[in-house]
């Protein structure tokens, strides 16, 4: 893919927009609009090793501590956001923190979602 999105719309199916597409119509935001933010950070090796190799990039990097976290593939945190009159409501009850992924993680149970009731 190209560029990775921070941001895709929300419906009954999945969309990744990894791309850019300068003639795209892009529409405004309207009431009641769902999307979804999900800033990540992934350890791709394919990616990285070329980079801790490049003088330019490499410079910016400590091997050491991205050998800490080679193998675990990344976090994302997907937040779903309901377009309001006046600004947005988080609909998705997602950790955020540092200390509630962690908590989370040593127990993935499945959890209740509660927007998708309302969709």
């Amino acid at each position: 893919g190209g560029n990775a999105s921070v941001w895709c719309w929300s419906d009954t199916e999945v969309k990744d927009i990894d791309w850019y597409d300068p003639d795209l119509e892009w529409c405004p935001l309207q009431k009641n609009m769902v999307l979804t933010i999900e800033p990540g950070c992934y350890f791709n090796h394919v990616l990285i090793d070329p980079a801790l190799n490049d003088p330019k990039t490499g410079k910016f990097m400590v091997k050491t501590e991205i050998d800490k976290y080679r193998g675990m593939g990344g976090v994302r945190i997907e937040e779903v956001f309901i377009v309001t009159e006046d600004g947005c409501d988080i609909i998705s009850n997602v950790p955020r923190t540092v200390t509630e992924i962690e908590e989370f993680m040593k127990n993935p149970a499945p959890r209740d979602i509660p927007f998708l009731d309302a969709i």
